[in-house]
């Protein structure tokens, strides 16, 4: 491969990806996808059953060693998370669309019922009761999906037994279905259409980490002025995430593992015929270079699980991350084949800058910094994307690849999924600028500082600008502001209480020892 274009990890065959955002980014990030699917299907592949070849992968991530000889044998990673279809059907049956349940649908749900009402054995009350209390607890976890049919719902990853397959019914192959056992033929379990690959991708870059030399990892380490060895080393970090990833899969759930375990079951035959040992998953591609990004990622996991948190909150946090690892993937690589948008531009250790604004009782110099600034970020996508070589590879087609390149894998992707994550507004309309948010800066707090850890104001700035590209204030805003090309004001900066450093207080992330000193403190304690 001699193409200047992004060389795939795992080095497989990718002349067919002709989708110029597929070609830079890989395969895929796509606009449908929800940030919940992006999480549940990262998940998936850390705790479903992994192959690579012939070989069984037991662990979370696989070692450096097989990483390494997985790479040079051009081949793929397969995983197979299990189909619970007892499950999703008594959980998800009754809130899907009315038009889209189907006759033996809803025969085999009245069928598990009376499965269910023979097993329940009560005192006092109706076991009627006793079912509805479980299909609403159930219901509690809905994640993702409300307006879809039941099987193609999703359910918050609290624990990993409520981590499924995506399955599509497809009611109008073939002839008509009028058994539930011969209609499970017109599901579909490979379609990929909300479980977009994204989560794979991620999972990926984490892997490609394991790769890069060790000397590059160490620069990239002292740029971003680490200095925890855990983190500077990759046989450490391997090893850490290694320890610390299976925390993700539900540690005080054991009752509800129990029960959603007992209710898959309930019918053997239907997990038997939708369990099958040849439907496996297989994962594609990510770019090479996406090494740095990975990187960051890898690190933020490690921090983030390395916080005393409530089991919740760890996962929508990690939520929150995967969606900033979609848009500073987005970012980068964008840069690298666009080229910076001005000469002399500075930004991140990644090259980029994203300028962020108050969430409320900004000045109008800084939504309209903002707003540029964004509109440099989605013109920098759409210019990579035009990349000479990824013009050439698409020439002569009669139908305009651009049109779904920009809209659902490009500029527009980054625009919808910021918003979703609730970092840029409005929702509808003109004016899209990048604000702060709670949960966003409870994130932050815990991925850039260890658990205790503190450091000065300014201290934390750097980093969130080195790190994250993200600009709050002072030195870093007036690089940020260079780099979208507008000229550098004071009159942007906030001339009173920083709004940013209001924010830390009021999360009691900042304590100030005086006027001239303020201490941004992680306040979360370590999980031993």
């Amino acid at each position: 491969m001699n193409s200047p274009l992004p060389l795939p990890f795992p080095a497989v065959n990718i002349d067919e990806d002709l989708n110029p955002a597929i070609r830079l980014f890989g395969k895929r990030f796509i606009k449908e996808q929800t940030i919940v699917e992006y999480l549940v299907e990262f998940l998936a592949l850390l705790f479903s059953e992994k192959k690579i070849g012939e070989d069984k992968i037991q662990s979370v991530l696989p070692s450096i060693e097989r990483i390494s000889e997985w790479d040079s044998a051009n081949c793929e990673l397969e995983y197979r998370p299990p189909v619970k279809f007892n499950l999703k059907l008594l959980a998800f049956l009754g809130i899907s669309r009315v038009d889209l349940r189907h006759e033996t649908h809803k025969k085999h749900y009245e069928s598990l019922v009376n499965r269910l009402k023979k097993q329940i054995k009560i005192n006092n009350g109706q076991v009627e009761d006793v079912i509805e209390r479980i299909e609403e607890l159930l219901l509690g976890f809905q994640g993702a999906g409300f307006d879809r049919t039941w099987c193609a719902q999703v359910f918050f990853p609290i624990t990993r037994t409520l981590l499924t397959k995506e399955a599509i019914w497809n009611k109008s192959r073939g002839k008509a279905v009028n058994d539930w056992y011969g209609g499970l033929t017109h599901f579909d379990f490979t379609k990929h259409a909300f479980m977009a690959r994204g989560g794979e991708l991620l999972y990926l870059q984490l892997c490609n980490v394991f790769l890069t030399p060790e000397e590059k990892i160490s620069a990239l380490a002292q740029h971003l002025r680490f200095t925890d060895e855990s983190e500077m080393h990759l046989e450490k970090l391997h090893q850490s995430l290694q320890d610390s990833l299976p925390k993700l899969s539900g540690k005080y759930t054991n009752a509800l593992d129990q029960l959603v375990e007992y209710i898959e079951f309930l019918d053997k035959e239907t997990h038997k015929l939708t369990n099958k040992d040849d439907r496996w998953l297989t994962c594609k591609w990510c770019p090479r270079d996406s090494w740095q990004e990975g990187y960051l990622f890898a690190v933020e996991i490690k921090r983030l699980l390395s916080a005393l948190l409530d089991p919740i909150e760890r996962l929508e946090l990690l939520m929150t991350g995967c969606a900033l690892q979609v848009l500073r993937s987005l970012s980068a690589q964008s840069l690298r084949y666009a080229g910076p948008p001005h000469a002399r531009a500075g930004g991140s250790v990644l090259g980029y800058a994203w300028v962020f604004s108050p969430p409320e009782a900004s000045s109008r110099q800084q939504r309209l910094v903002s707003q540029r600034n964004l509109q440099v970020v989605q013109g920098l996508i759409q210019k990579a994307l035009r990349h000479k070589d990824l013009k050439a590879r698409v020439e002569g087609q009669k139908r305009d690849p651009y049109k779904d390149a920009d809209t659902k894998y490009g500029h527009k992707l980054f625009l919808l999924l910021g918003k979703k994550l609730g970092i840029i507004v409005p929702y509808r309309g003109p004016g899209a600028r990048l604000i702060m948010t709670e949960t966003m800066l409870r994130y932050l707090v815990l991925v850039l500082l260890h658990p205790g850890e503190r450091c000065t104001y300014d201290e934390f700035l750097e980093k969130l600008y080195l790190h994250f590209g993200i600009a709050i204030e002072w030195r870093q805003l007036n690089e940020a502001m260079h780099w979208s090309g507008l000229p550098v004001s004071d009159t942007v900066q906030s001339s009173r209480n920083s709004w940013f450093a209001e924010m830390l207080r009021a999360g009691g992330f900042l304590t100030e020892l005086s006027d001239a000193c303020s201490i941004v403190c992680n306040t979360f304690g370590e999980d031993n």
